[in-house]
């Protein structure tokens, strides 16, 4: 081989090197350039995750959009998710990170909005807020009226001898049998905590005519599909199951939390007496109390949030 074939081959072999090299170099940096923006992708979706998956202390639900005006303007917003035509909206309220949301009115969107609200985003505790129809006459309108029981009041049988509750066939967490259950509870250490904000409240609310609504804990309300303006209906309600308070929610979103085995409770303010009182019709006294009921409701609510630890 002569000295220029050589000097040709070294030179060859030079170049091979080099972009060997070249090559080498050049996937090096793509895979670092692509492990950045593995790490990046991966803050980014960590971050989103932060913002609309974390788990909330406490869930509360309204069913309708005044009851939950007053929370709402209360809470520091930190983010929302429209999920199934609901807005749920995160942040804090009282100190307290919550997770906000109108379930709409009657049982099935309630069922419906509570166990969604439940799978996205596991709360620890859920409180359900809003209006109610007085049956107990005891309970006036304004006063908030916190049963330890709910009942459904229009699932059952009609025959001969008319209609008859019955109780509802659930699975309950930790048993593996179904049972039937006709009255469920709400969470007791919450009760406990609502009898506390009860000395707070006392003679907070704003009056109706001379009269200071008060705060009422215990006893049974019933829910319904049905808003109740009938005075035979309310006696039925008080002496079949004797029931304090009616709505058409509360006993849904208990039993969904039951199941669950999340603590739930419901803070009802009576805007009507069913079935009317004096010349009045429910649905008279509904629409000149509701404000002040759904607001007594809510301010109940905040009052239960301070005094959680």
């Amino acid at each position: 081989m002569d000295s220029n074939t050589k000097m040709v081959s070294e030179q060859e072999a030079g170049d091979t090197r080099t972009e060997r090299i070249r090559k080498m170099t050049f996937g090096r940096r793509m895979r670092r350039v692509f492990l950045i923006s593995l790490a990046f992708l991966l803050s980014v979706l960590s971050f989103s995750c932060q913002k609309t998956c974390r788990r909330p202390e406490i869930a509360i639900l309204f069913a309708f959009g005044q009851e939950g005006k007053l929370l709402r303007t209360k809470m520091e917003l930190t983010d929302s998710l429209n999920l199934a035509g609901r807005i749920f909206w995160t942040g804090k309220l009282q100190g307290k990170d919550v997770v906000l949301v109108e379930s709409g009115v009657g049982m099935t969107n309630a069922t419906m909005i509570t166990q969604l609200l439940i799978d996205k985003y596991s709360p620890e505790k859920i409180i359900f807020t809003g209006i109610c129809g007085g049956i107990d006459s005891a309970n006036r309108i304004g006063d908030v009226v916190i049963p330890e029981e709910w009942v459904t009041h229009d699932y059952g049988i009609y025959d001969k001898d008319g209609f008859s509750p019955e109780s509802v066939g659930v699975m309950l967490p930790g048993e593996t049998e179904r049972r039937y259950v006709m009255f469920f509870p709400v969470d007791q250490n919450l009760l406990a905590t609502a009898q506390i904000s009860a000395q707070k409240a006392r003679g907070e609310f704003k009056p109706i005519g001379e009269r200071i609504p008060q705060v009422k804990i215990g006893g049974i309300g019933a829910s319904g599909n049905s808003f109740i303006d009938q005075k035979e209906k309310r006696t039925w309600l008080q002496e079949r199951l004797s029931a304090q308070i009616v709505d058409m929610e509360s006993a849904a979103v208990v039993q969904v939390a039951n199941v669950n085995g999340v603590p739930i409770l419901a803070i009802r303010s009576c805007s009507d007496l069913a079935g009317g009182s004096g010349s009045s019709t429910a649905e008279e006294e509904l629409s000149h109390f509701f404000k002040v009921a759904a607001d007594n409701s809510a301010m109940f609510v905040l009052w239960l949030l301070s005094s959680m630890n």
